[in-house]
C-alpha cells in the first residue's frame, strides 16, 4: 500500500490475471473505495461527500453514519431495547461510528458490509455481532429515505462466519464434576444450580429476588424481553436453595454478633455477595461463573478450548425442563426460543446416538460366539 497526493487516501496496486498492474484508491477511515480515477470530479466529490459538514457545530455531515448512529440513539427504537442490549449494541456502534462516520449512508453497498465484517475475521462473533447491530442501524435509515437516501438494506442476511461450533449443552459428568467441586451452600454451586434448572440470562438470575421464589415455581420478568415467566423447581435446585438459605442465616447472625447492621439486600435478594451481603452485578455474576468453572480440576472451560460456558447452562437447562414435563413451545417461552431449538436438535442427537450404540451393541452380541463355537444368537 502506498500513499498518493491526496489527505486520508491510499492506493493498492494489484496485478491481473492478464499481467496488468492495476491501482486501486481507497478512503483511509472509512475504508471505501473511491473512483479509479484520481483526476476526475468524481474523485474529488467522493472525498467531498466523506469530509464532515463545516456548517456542522458537531463536524457530522447530514445524512453521513455519524448522524445517522447518533439518531438512532436517540431513537423511541433503541431506548425501547434492554439495558444489556443497548449497552451491547452501543460497542458496536461506537465501531460502525469509527469506521465509517464521515461516509454517506447512501453510498454504502453489500460489498463494504463484506469488508467490514471481513476485517473482524480473526474474531468471528464480533465479525457478526457487528453485522447485526449494523443490519438494525440501516433499517432504521431505511425507514428514513429523505434523510439518509437509502431504499435497501445492504447488510440484510449477510453470511456469517463460522464461530466454531459455539456453546454447547454441559455433558453429565461435567456438571457432577462442578458439583462434587462446589458444595451445596456456596455461593458458586447456588449460582449454577439456578442457570442450569432455570435456564435464564445471567443478569436475571443476579436480579431474582426472594419473593419471586414460592409454590415450587420462579417467576420473573425477563430483563430483556420483558416477558413473565414461571419456571418449575426441580428437586436439585430445591436441595441447592434450601442449603443457601441455611448459610444465609449463618451469615445473617454473623454479621448481628458483629454489631454491624444486615444490608437490605439479603432479606429481599436470593443470591447476595457473601463477604458484604450486597446484591450481584452482572459484571459480578459474570467473573463468579468464570472463576468458578476454572476452579474445577479438569473441566475445559470457554469456547477456545471447546468447553463449557454458562450460556450452555441454558442450552442443558433447556433438556432438564423437558425432564420435568414441559413441552418446547413452554420451554422457548421460558428460555428463548432458539435456545430450545438447539436444545431440541441436541437431544435428538444424542437420543439417534444412543439408539445406534444399543444396535452395535446387540448385533455384536447376536454374532458372539458360545463356548461350543455357535453363535449366542439374540438375547431375550
Amino acid at each position: 500500500m502506498v500513499r498518493v497526493d491526496f489527505r486520508h487516501v491510499h492506493a493498492v496496486k494489484k496485478r491481473l490475471a492478464d499481467g496488468t498492474v492495476r491501482t486501486y484508491y481507497y478512503h483511509r477511515h472509512t475504508r471505501l473505495r473511491l473512483p479509479d480515477d484520481p483526476t476526475s470530479p468524481e474523485f474529488a466529490q467522493a472525498l467531498k461527500d466523506l469530509a464532515p459538514a463545516k456548517d456542522s457545530p458537531e463536524g457530522v455531515a447530514p445524512g453521513s453514519f455519524a448522524a445517522l448512529v447518533e439518531a438512532y440513539l436517540g431513537s423511541p427504537e433503541f431506548r425501547s431495547l434492554a439495558p444489556k442490549t443497548q449497552r451491547d449494541y452501543r460497542r458496536y456502534l461506537d465501531v460502525i461510528r469509527e469506521s465509517w462516520g464521515r461516509n454517506p449512508v447512501r453510498k454504502v453497498t453489500r460489498e463494504h458490509v463484506l469488508a467490514l465484517r471481513d476485517h473482524y475475521a480473526s474474531r468471528p462473533r464480533t465479525a457478526n455481532y457487528v453485522v447485526s447491530v449494523l443490519r438494525v442501524l440501516l433499517s432504521y435509515a431505511v425507514d428514513r429515505p429523505s434523510l439518509y437516501g437509502l431504499t435497501g438494506n445492504p447488510a440484510a442476511r449477510p453470511k456469517r462466519l463460522k464461530t466454531n461450533g459455539g456453546h454447547r449443552p454441559w455433558e453429565e459428568s461435567e456438571i457432577a464434576a462442578f458439583r462434587a467441586h462446589w458444595p451445596l451452600g456456596s455461593l458458586e454451586r447456588t449460582a449454577f444450580e439456578l442457570a442450569l434448572n432455570t435456564g435464564q440470562r445471567g443478569g436475571d438470575i443476579a436480579a431474582m429476588a426472594r419473593s419471586h421464589v414460592k409454590g415450587g415455581l420462579i417467576m420473573i420478568a425477563q430483563e430483556k424481553t420483558g416477558a413473565r415467566v414461571e419456571v418449575p423447581i426441580s428437586l436439585a435446585l430445591a436441595e441447592a436453595l434450601a442449603a443457601w438459605d441455611t448459610a444465609r442465616s449463618e451469615r445473617i447472625a454473623a454479621f448481628k454478633a458483629a454489631g454491624r447492621p444486615v444490608p437490605l439486600d439479603m432479606g429481599s435478594r436470593v443470591l447476595t455477595s457473601p463477604e458484604r451481603g450486597y446484591a450481584l452485578t452482572v459484571d459480578y455474576w459474570r467473573h463468579l461463573m468464570i472463576d468458578a468453572m476454572q476452579a474445577v480440576p479438569g473441566l475445559a472451560q470457554g469456547l477456545g478450548a471447546g468447553g463449557v460456558t454458562t450460556h450452555g447452562l441454558r442450552y442443558t437447562a433447556a433438556t432438564r425442563l423437558r425432564e420435568l414435563g414441559l413441552g418446547w413451545e413452554d420451554i422457548g417461552a421460558i428460555t428463548g426460543h432458539e435456545t430450545a431449538a438447539m436444545a431440541r436438535k441436541y437431544s435428538s442427537r444424542r437420543r439417534r446416538a444412543k439408539i445406534a450404540i444399543h444396535r452395535l451393541d446387540q448385533a455384536t452380541a447376536e454374532d458372539t460366539p458360545t463356548d461350543d463355537g455357535n453363535k449366542s444368537g439374540p438375547k431375550v
